[in-house]
């Protein structure tokens, strides 16, 4: 997989941190109650990318008062919206919008800086047995950007299928929001059993609520992953009469 640099020194760094260990843990259980399934034979062959057409309705399960404003379950399913419809297209503009709250200099020299100083974006491949290898990170908005572009032209799609809200106060700010994600992504330069026939894809991030930017995000594909699109959402948030995967993004907290 041509994507970037090894991420290996990066996770056991940010192993210890707890914003990673409580949405692994949310992840862990996910996978603890996975029971593969059958699929049709066949799927998307290497060099054919999937132009997934990304869904703009949002419907909302359940929601939190106690949330802070700009953070609730419709308002960061729209942001993660904005951005993967962004990303789709290519739109650097939008982009550099949502990413990040600010340029971070790379661990550990953010040990002594403020919070806003610490954002990241990665990417992962999960083998079997749990190893992430193959991937790419980046502390930094101008290569983050250069890395979108290389995607796009590798014909990358993300399709955002799930969002839930998971805990506040995230760095010691009330209005900071960690969520995590169902997608599905697809790219030429993938693995075709990368993420299985349905392209599966877990996301982490946090938002910021005042600012309105994804300033942390994380995004695993399992080798082998057998899972149908319903398959993998069906622990996140409670399916909506009706809904079709794909056809709207259901969003909770």
């Amino acid at each position: 997989m041509a994507e970037g640099r090894a991420t290996s020194g990066f996770l056991m760094k940010t192993a210890t941190l707890s914003i990673l260990a409580f949405l692994f843990l949310l992840i862990g259980c996910e996978e603890d109650r996975d029971t593969g399934g059958s699929h049709p034979a066949g799927g998307d062959r290497l060099g054919e990318p999937v132009d997934y057409q990304q869904p703009t309705r949002v419907i909302v399960t359940g929601d939190d008062v106690s949330l802070p404003d700009g953070c609730h379950p419709r308002q960061v399913a729209d942001l993660v919206i904005s951005f993967v419809d962004a990303f789709n297209k290519g739109d650097q503009a939008v982009l550099s919008r949502v990413f990040f709250l600010s340029e971070a200099p790379s661990p550990p020299d953010y040990a002594d800086s403020a919070y806003d100083l610490w954002s990241w974006y990665t990417v992962g491949e999960i083998e079997p047995g749990g190893r992430i290898v193959n991937g790419f990170v980046t502390y930094d908005q101008g290569e983050l950007l250069d890395y979108f572009a290389t995607r796009h032209e590798q014909g990358e799609r993300l399709r955002l299928l799930k969002v839930s809200l998971t805990q506040t106060g995230l760095l010691g700010k009330d209005d900071n929001v960690g969520f995590i994600s169902v997608l599905n992504r697809n790219a030429r330069d993938l693995e075709p059993d990368l993420g299985g026939t349905a392209h599966i894809a877990l996301g982490q991030g946090s938002i910021n609520c005042t600012n309105r930017r994804i300033f942390t995000w994380r995004m695993d594909m399992k080798v082998g992953d057998q899972r149908s699109n319903r398959e993998a959402t069906n622990w996140l948030c409670e399916d909506p009469p009706g809904w079709k995967p794909g056809k709207a993004v259901v969003a909770c907290a």
